[in-house]
């Protein structure tokens, strides 16, 4: 049996998993923390067998990425209550007993929002109905925000804002005069503005106001469709990969047992992603 012995041994697995700033963002933060580790990025075809192979191997902990978050959740051994909520996991770590899952991707999200302003009683709008959508709705329920849900297809969306006690909007009816002023708080949730993705447009440009706080969970590339509108607007802007950045910080200090600093660990982790996504 292969075993590391000279650095502990992360990984981001998904499919696919080439793109991912994980890697660099990570690392940077191992050596700033002077931690004995690597952190590699791992397409992975079959969840089940292959998180098997992982765990034999000796992987410490596992980032979690598309498409596995939801099944991931029905493999560990152990998954706190609010993965469970949320119906996936994005953060893997290894115990005596097999795998234990986290999600951690709702704290990037307040993490990453309440930079720019606080949450509590705050009027929401996420966009979406998927992964994404659920976790960052549920953070935002769970930090007192007032949540609505849009989503084109009605039922999806439904469903969701039924399940984390949020109100519920068709995507169709934002486009109405005067539903802009309903939000202080825009999160936009689904993969459009994703590359490859068709064009398409989830507000109308008047939607936006100066007095919005607005955040894309699409950060590659930088600037969406979608941002650009907002950003042209005079809203105030959440760059995506901010969420990246707080829920990787969450990861680590699951996996570490002990908080981040900002000197020595976050600082440096921005640093990296900032330089994987502009050079």
């Amino acid at each position: 049996m292969i075993q590391p012995v000279q650095k502990s041994l992360f990984a981001v697995i998904g499919n696919p998993v080439g793109h991912s700033l994980s890697p660099v963002m990570m690392n940077r933060a191992f050596q700033s923390l002077q931690v004995p580790a690597v952190y590699v990025a791992l397409q992975v075809d079959r969840l089940e067998e292959d998180l098997e192979t992982l765990y034999r191997t000796g992987f410490e902990g596992l980032s979690v990425t598309l498409p596995h978050k939801e099944q991931a959740l029905g493999i560990v051994e152990e998954a706190d209550e609010t993965a469970r909520t949320i119906g996936a996991v994005n953060t893997l770590r290894r115990t005596p007993r097999g795998w234990e899952g986290r999600n951690t991707d709702w704290l990037g999200a307040n993490r990453a929002l309440r930079a720019a302003t606080p949450l509590e009683g705050k009027r929401v709008l996420v966009l979406g109905a998927g992964g994404a959508a659920k976790a960052v709705a549920f953070g935002l329920k769970k930090e007192g925000a007032r949540v609505t849900i849009a989503n084109r297809t009605v039922e999806r969306g439904e469903l969701l804002a039924r399940s984390l006690g949020c109100r519920f909007l068709p995507l169709s009816q934002l486009s109405r005069e005067g539903r802009e002023s309903e939000f202080e708080i825009v999160v936009q949730c689904t993969s459009v503005g994703l590359p490859g993705s068709p064009p398409t447009s989830l507000v109308p440009r008047s939607f936006f106001r100066p007095s919005m706080v607005v955040m894309d969970t699409v950060y590659r590339p930088l600037w969406t469709e979608f941002s650009s509108l907002a950003r042209d607007a005079g809203s105030r802007i959440v760059p995506g990969w901010e969420m990246l950045l707080y829920q990787g910080v969450a990861q680590l200090e699951w996996w570490l047992g002990r908080e981040i600093p900002e000197e020595g660990g976050i600082r440096e982790m921005r640093e990296a992603l900032w330089e994987g996504l502009v050079g």
